[in-house]
């Protein structure tokens, strides 16, 4: 007898309704990503350059490239 009255507290526990809780969880979902605007490739006046242009002519162009490919950069 005295088994059960040790006993009778615990299932008193058991007996009581349980407590609902609503816990938002925030969950990361995947979007696609927007397309990159399309940028004109330059055209690079070192590809007008020939074999018999003269040594000026040629680092004229190359120079010319650079600020080129810069400017493309910057608006990459």
């Amino acid at each position: 007898m005295k088994r059960f009255l040790l006993f009778l507290p615990l299932l008193a526990g058991c007996a009581a309704e349980p407590v609902i809780r609503t816990v938002e969880v925030e969950i990361p979902v995947a979007v696609d990503c927007p397309a990159p605007p399309a940028i004109a490739r330059p055209a690079l006046p070192l590809a007008d350059i020939t074999a018999d242009s003269s040594p000026a002519d040629v680092l004229r162009a190359y120079a010319a490239t650079v600020e080129a490919l810069m400017g493309y950069s910057q608006e990459l």
